[in-house]
């Protein structure tokens, strides 16, 4: 037995020996863990809902001090302002008519617009959304008409869309009038303008429903709710 201790001390001392160096090694082998970029961003998204479904997206933007919630809008790409800046004209390509409006939560806060200029924080949730312009509350639910702009292969820029609640027994005719942007002829038959573009002699607007052209007096056409009716710039 007393031959043997020697040896055995000698196993212990290089078990410590080889715990001790694990030991002194293992800080240097745990994995430095940083914040995720998403630490440090806002998320701006658009909310189409029932009005919009095709409008839906979200995109994430940098947050830096003393960013507010008019510029995270603007710095997001995808909105306009109107002229005064109080009121957005338009998301992406869609504007809304009179009796529909974009509005705008934080982190599900209405926020309105005279509280556009509040700083955000890192990780906020700006939310863009659309309501009918007398809505008091939420949890309405109104369907909608869209009305489609195209240049086509003329004017290919032009690409636009406006928005609005859908009345009920409403013809392609009522949609044209009522979006302000189209100008009828005085015996309300065929289009004018359209944003101010008059067509050339040898071009015309083609109206379509669901992108199907209307045939001979298809303006008095009655609409479905979500129906898309279109206008499109071609060459005659």
């Amino acid at each position: 037995m007393m031959k043997k201790f020697p040896g055995y001390i000698g196993l212990c001392l290089l078990i410590m020996a080889i715990l001790a160096g694990c030991t002194e090694t293992q800080p240097s082998e745990q994995p430095v863990v940083k914040e995720t970029d998403t630490s440090n961003t806002i998320t701006v998204a658009v909310d189409g809902s029932t009005f919009l479904p095709d409008a839906t997206k979200s995109i994430k933007r940098d947050f830096s001090e003393g960013l507010t919630l008019k510029k995270a809008l603007l710095n997001s790409g995808l909105v306009d302002f109107t002229a005064d800046g109080k009121r957005i004209q338009s998301v992406g390509e869609v504007s809304l008519d009179s009796s529909l409006s974009w509005a705008v939560k934080l982190n599900g806060k209405d926020i309105d617009p005279q509280n556009w200029g509040m700083e955000l924080h890192a990780k906020d949730e700006v939310i863009i959304y659309v309501k009918a312009a007398d809505s008091k509350g939420e949890g309405v639910a109104y369907q909608t008409t869209l009305l489609k702009i195209s240049g086509g292969n003329i004017m290919p820029d032009l690409n636009r869309q406006y928005a609005g609640v859908y009345i009920q027994e409403c013809t392609v005719r009522d949609v044209l009038k009522s979006s302000g942007i189209v100008r009828m002829s005085e015996n309300n038959k065929y289009v004018v303008s359209v944003e101010n573009v008059v067509p050339r002699m040898n071009q015309r607007w083609v109206i379509m429903v669901n992108d199907k052209e209307l045939m001979e007096n298809g303006l008095d056409m009655k609409l479905n709710p979500r129906d898309a009716v279109k206008l499109q710039l071609t060459a005659s």
